[in-house]
């Protein structure tokens, strides 16, 4: 297993730079932000009575991130995650449709079906089809310009949502609020990243505890969507089967399985993510959770970020110690976290057998 203090043996086995990207997310946030300023929004689409994000994979999960600070807003937001759309989508309905290749398929039918419903679209991507589809129907456009993993440019993706729901006052957001949430992720980048310590990296630490461990991350409120973030971080960064559960619905089912196999605990590591924003019955419910946990000798870790003044600055920290604490992981396993062989794999055949139309 490769030792995470070592640097030459990291860039070994990062031999695309992975690290790089996640060392840029900061950056990401701070150019996408800048970038929107310029960006105007048709007045009509404000008007919009319902919101519709496409999108896979980091795609659709900024968006859905994003959407979980808007709860109080009273129009509904669907993240969309399949080929397709539903029938309620119509002229009201404000399509966000999100790809970084460009070429995601299950998105580009989820758009193509949208044009004939709605004027009302916004797109995001590097480049390919959605680029160019971008300029027929004449949408409000966003070009990342980044080159990488899809997954490696979700600074952009997420602050593309977030710059959108701010002009359109879905959620309340200042340029204060903003810049103060990249200075608290600047500063947890400083305490989790590469060069510091293993004794002194709160993020390594975790990692090297997941050794041989199955992760289960559990979230709610704010960070539901969070666990859901962590376990794609795992899979696609870690190589590592993981999985994810939301309280507090994991309470009337699921946390019933934790009497067997018998080895559960050598098997399984529990994280749970705490938000200080969480409902007082969710925080009740966690410290039960961690009870049981004890009482099942299930290995398990709970994690609050602080200083976190605002949901946003949360999120976003959250969203760097995950990238962190799994690419440290497959760094363990000897593991380059810039493949993706098995999602490869999956694409080649498709191609074998394209979409129609």
């Amino acid at each position: 297993m490769a030792n995470l203090d070592n640097l030459e043996e990291i860039e070994k086995i990062d031999q695309d730079g992975f690290l790089r990207n996640l060392q840029e997310f900061p950056e990401q946030c701070e150019r996408c932000w800048q970038d929107w300023q310029a960006i105007p929004l048709p007045a009509r689409f404000i008007q919009a009575k319902n919101i519709f994000i496409t999108g896979m994979g980091g795609s659709s999960m900024g968006g859905a991130l994003v959407s979980s600070l808007t709860k109080d807003y009273p129009i509904p937001i669907v993240i969309w995650r399949d080929y397709d759309i539903p029938g309620w989508i119509n002229k009201d309905t404000l399509v966000i449709a999100i790809s970084f290749s460009g070429n995601t398929e299950e998105t580009l039918d989820s758009f193509k079906k949208a044009t004939a419903k709605t004027d009302k679209i916004v797109t995001i991507a590097q480049g390919g089809e959605l680029d160019i589809l971008s300029r027929k129907y004449k949408t409000t456009h966003y070009k990342i310009n980044y080159s990488g993993q899809p997954r490696s440019s979700f600074g952009f993706i997420f602050t593309s949502v977030l710059a959108i729901f701010s002009k359109l006052k879905l959620i309340e957001l200042s340029e204060d609020d903003f810049r103060e949430a990249m200075v608290l992720l600047k500063g947890l980048q400083k305490k989790i990243d590469v060069g510091i310590p293993t004794p002194n990296n709160n993020a390594k630490l975790l990692a090297k505890k997941l050794i041989d461990k199955i992760p289960v991350i559990y979230g709610s409120g704010n960070l539901r969507l969070m666990a859901r973030r962590w376990c794609n971080e795992f899979g696609e960064n870690a190589k590592t089967a993981s999985f994810y559960q939301e309280l507090p619905e994991a309470n009337h089912n699921t946390v019933n399985g934790l009497e067997f196999p018998k080895n559960l605990g050598q098997k399984i590591f529990a994280i749970i993510l705490q938000s200080k924003f969480d409902h007082p019955r969710n925080r009740l419910r966690q410290n039960v959770l961690m009870q049981i946990f004890q009482r099942n000798r299930i290995p398990f870790e709970s994690l609050m970020l602080e200083p976190s003044p605002t949901p946003l600055a949360e999120l976003l920290q959250f969203c760097l110690l995950g990238a962190y604490v799994s690419y440290y992981l497959g760094i363990i396993y000897d593991s380059d976290p810039s493949q993706i062989k098995i999602v490869d794999f999956l694409k080649e055949k498709l191609t074998e057998k394209p979409m129609e139309g």
